[in-house]
């Protein structure tokens, strides 16, 4: 920790890292915005990668970028997630009754991992940006795929605790993380569909440790002494720790801080001059000073406040009613199995469209509408058995507009790198704190498939989630007015 006095002997400024030099734009503003506002970026079309006006070196960066960081994180994503839902795949298929244990303990299992999530996110997130994101992104993946290892080897429930903790604290930053290093890299114009396609790995890394411990069940259980349920934990290790490693190499850095020998000097300072020109600054000391500034400013809470509704928003499940309804066990799976995909693709057109007509507000709305609709009818509930599974369908695309969001904020907080990371993990810290008790009170299985409370605090959300993402919009706007003004 360093102290300096400044010149006109006012009190010191404390900073909690050592004082480097950096390429920071002439004067700053208020909440880190540089003086010199970034132009509104020419905006490709839906169907093109590229914007019209990307010179042939810029397009080459791109496709380097898209190869050495988006492939890898997507690819990364699916794994740590797959890394994480293993636990509830093991617990059906034979960890239940190997180790004892009762229902409750599920539910333990779960807080604990949530805790180990929740309570260090926001500071790793900081640490990350500050001392090399390239770096921790992979390490986050080979710890977990060790602790997941470990828990092949567990012989009763407080092993389990204890690793189900560890695997929280090492996914805690992973999804921030990601979006900030994204926004270290890419456009504005370039974030939301990239976002969009690493939130799809996690649909992804859901499913596929279902179908390894199908495959698991029906080949390996009993081979060489070994359960079904821990072959789940040897397999993830061995596809996660290579993936791990990989990504210590292939990840170029910041383009502040490179490394690697993928990036030649030119196209280095090719994607600094690109955010230069989207007024990202490299990082800075994090002082006392900034924390500050940042509590302060209408970037925390409106976004904080935005994420938050919309965080919640996601809605009941469709399995309860089709149970109640006398449907089989087959059906169910079925049934709910082609949900996620609704998810994806609801993910994917947001991220397009977001990118080429800078619609982020008309995306959140028409999001916001189509589940409203869901949710009234379902408070409704005597309604056409149809008009039901239209509803429950619709809410897979509550989370379609995750990358929106993301990306938004990665463009408002442009300005200082230290607030993208303070600000995106407060989003997601925030949101999921909520999203650990809430549902208790609102989503009670008691009260299935019925939900009387739980449709109408879903049709007070979506309103909510509308109301923020317009006011993000005139805070935003009377921001870049300003900047303009004094430029």
């Amino acid at each position: 920790m360093t102290s300096v006095t400044d010149k006109k002997g006012e009190d010191p400024i404390i900073y909690l890292f050592p004082l480097e030099r950096t390429s920071a734009f002439d004067e700053e503003l208020p909440n880190g915005h540089a003086n010199q506002p970034p132009a509104e970026p020419v905006r490709q079309k839906w169907y093109q990668w590229f914007s019209p006006i990307d010179t042939a070196e810029e397009r080459r960066l791109v496709i380097k970028l898209d190869c050495l960081i988006l492939i890898y994180i997507c690819i990364a994503y699916w794994v740590k997630v797959m890394d994480g839902s293993t636990i509830s795949a093991a617990y059906v298929s034979g960890m239940k009754e190997d180790l004892a244990l009762n229902g409750n303990e599920l539910n333990y299992i779960g807080t604990i991992n949530l805790v180990g999530f929740l309570i260090p996110q926001i500071p790793l997130t900081v640490m990350m940006a500050r001392w090399g994101s390239s770096h921790w992104i992979p390490a986050a993946d080979l710890f977990a795929g060790i602790f997941t290892l470990a828990q092949y080897k567990v012989s009763n429930v407080s092993q389990v605790y204890a690793i189900q903790f560890f695997l929280g604290v090492s996914g805690s930053f992973y999804y921030p993380g990601v979006h900030w290093y994204l926004g270290s890299w890419y456009k504005s114009s370039e974030l939301s569909r990239r976002g969009a396609l690493f939130f799809i790995a996690s649909q992804l890394g859901s499913m596929s440790a279902s179908y390894i411990q199908s495959a698991a069940y029906v080949t390996l259980d009993g081979r060489y002494g070994i359960a079904s349920w821990r072959w789940l934990s040897i397999i993830c290790f061995a596809i996660t720790v290579p993936v791990a490693v990989v990504g210590f190499f292939l990840l170029p850095g910041t383009p502040d801080k490179p490394r690697g020998r993928f990036l030649t000097e030119e196209e280095i300072v090719l994607a600094k001059r690109r955010m230069e020109d989207e007024g990202r600054e490299p990082a800075k000391p994090l002082t006392v000073a900034v924390i500050k500034d940042v509590l302060l400013g209408w970037h925390f809470w409106v976004l904080v406040g935005l994420t938050w509704f919309f965080s919640q928003t996601g809605g009941a499940s469709i399995d309860l009613w089709l149970k109640a309804e006398g449907y089989s066990v087959e059906d169910i799976n079925n049934i709910t199995g082609a949900i996620p995909p609704v998810t994806i693709v609801a993910c994917v057109v947001n991220g397009i469209l977001s990118d080429a007509y800078d619609a982020k507000v008309a995306l959140i709305t028409a999001t916001g509408l189509l589940n409203l609709f869901a949710a009234i009818c379902l408070a409704v509930w005597n309604i056409p058995v149809g008009l039901k599974f239209l509803s429950y369908f619709i809410f897979g695309t509550a989370y379609g507009i995750a990358a929106v969001i993301y990306s938004w904020a990665n463009e408002i907080c442009g300005g200082s790198s230290e607030e993208r990371a303070i600000v995106l993990s407060s989003m997601n810290t925030i949101g999921n704190v909520f999203s650990a008790w809430v549902p208790l009170l609102v989503w009670k299985v008691t009260e299935a498939p019925r939900y009387p409370r739980g449709f109408i605090w879903t049709i007070t959300l979506n309103v909510g989630m509308i109301i923020m993402a317009w006011v993000t919009r005139y805070f935003w706007r009377q921001e870049k007015s300003r900047r303009h003004v004094s430029s």
